[in-house]
């Protein structure tokens, strides 16, 4: 169990967390395009060595990568690690390393150049999610320090392109069978005082808008598809609030009700003929719906091509599915989902609450395609997808002591 001794080894070294995690910050593995993968692969290989752990890279074939992606100018990589202490079990550890593109002015300038402040590290990246990966890191070395071996076999992964599905990453290592475990703790979908027990669904569909082009001068001989564009935009906003009436909300496990959403135009543009005198011949723009559990994702594209079409009335366009994620739930009761609780309530003196992430993770390749019990806890962080992206250093080494606890307990 977690002993005074085992919690001070995980925080002995608090200088060495928060560099791990600057080390990580100052790699830009931008999600898209793909960016710097190998220095980060390269970087976490060393580490996990120094760690004494045994390692695998993955590498998704440039045929895959392409088919998914479109080409394979950014080879997509995986690092297995695992720490083999001849237990009859394994607990696997997912992490993703890739993050969002970072935008607009930061207190410290250049979002890839870490800097603390009021015990917090800044940088893109922090929350989502490389400071979950320096506290898993710090857990191992401090079970390491204390000369306390772990009660279940340790495995890890350190994955690709999450924020862009994780087909690439967690889905390509379960499909390929990389994945030897019992059990797995996704390190995100939760923090603080909650136990991160599935996810929201996701479906994202690409709507393009298909008119005619013609001079300015004359714009009745054209069909303007910008326009169109817009009216179809204006259509969806009735099915947009039918979404959030009472009988589409469902009631997560810490008693809050949610409803399912609809988000236009996160990405939006025109076609490559475009000219301020032309009328414009295309244009399209993103739809992103978000699904409660309860939710099939087959049945909300369904429904929601439907509407894009009563939306768009003569207007012709085509809609183009990019990702379709079905909602995860796990059973906050079951073996390992309770176990992690235990370990959060006796490092954290809190009472633990279960929750559903409105965002969605890579838990659902683990719990939905590799049938395996799994629970979501990482750091908590702020500014995740934004300016001035941070986490307080405490609650990294707070978090790297949770997984520390877990890992002496065991799975029951």
């Amino acid at each position: 169990m977690m002993t005074n001794d085992l919690k001070r080894a995980v925080a002995a070294e608090p200088a060495t967390t928060a560099q791990w995690l600057a080390d990580l910050v100052r790699i830009p593995t931008v999600n898209p395009p793909g960016a710097a993968y190998a220095d980060l692969v390269a970087w976490l290989d060393e580490r996990c060595a120094a760690l004494g752990l045994t390692r695998q890279v993955h590498r998704v074939p440039d045929a895959v990568t392409a088919r998914v992606v479109g080409d394979a100018a950014w080879p997509r990589l995986n690092l297995v690690a695992r720490w083999d202490v001849g237990a009859p079990r394994t607990v696997h550890f997912n992490a993703h390393y890739d993050v969002v593109p970072a935008a607009g002015p930061w207190r410290g300038g250049d979002p890839f150049v870490p800097y603390q402040a009021g015990g917090h590290l800044y940088g893109r990246g922090t929350s989502d999610m490389k400071a979950a990966i320096a506290a898993l890191l710090t857990a191992i070395a401090g079970l390491r320090r204390a000369g306390r071996q772990p009660a279940a076999n340790v495995e890890c992964s350190f994955t690709c392109d999450e924020e862009t599905g994780g087909e690439l990453g967690a889905g390509y290592l379960v499909r390929q069978g990389a994945v030897q475990a019992d059990a797995v703790v996704v390190c995100e979908g939760a923090a603080g005082a909650h136990l991160g027990c599935g996810h929201n669904g996701v479906l994202w569909l690409d709507v393009e808008i298909l008119g005619k082009a013609a001079h300015a001068a004359r714009p009745q001989l054209g069909v303007n598809a910008f326009e169109q564009m817009a009216a179809v935009t204006v259509g969806l906003d009735r099915y947009r609030r039918r979404l959030a009436s009472a009988r589409r909300s469902w009631t997560g496990p810490d008693g809050q009700r949610r409803s399912p959403t609809l988000t236009l135009g996160g990405v939006f543009g025109g076609g490559p003929g475009d000219k301020i005198n032309t009328v414009p011949a295309r244009a399209h723009f993103s739809l992103d719906r978000r699904l409660v559990p309860g939710e099939s994702v087959a049945t909300v594209e369904s429904e929601l091509r439907q509407a894009v079409d009563a939306a768009a009335g003569t207007a012709r366009c085509r809609v183009r599915s990019l990702l379709r994620i079905d909602p995860c739930v796990v059973d906050p009761a079951s073996g390992p989902v309770a176990a992690f609780g235990r370990a959060i309530r006796a490092v954290r003196r809190c009472q633990v609450q279960p929750r559903i992430t409105a965002g969605f993770t890579d838990l659902h390749y683990f719990v939905v395609d590799a049938g395996l019990p799994g629970v979501g806890y990482g750091v908590r962080g702020a500014g995740a997808h934004g300016r001035d992206e941070r986490v307080p250093l405490a609650d990294v080494t707070q978090t790297a002591q949770v997984y520390a606890h877990f890992l002496l307990a065991g799975l029951d």
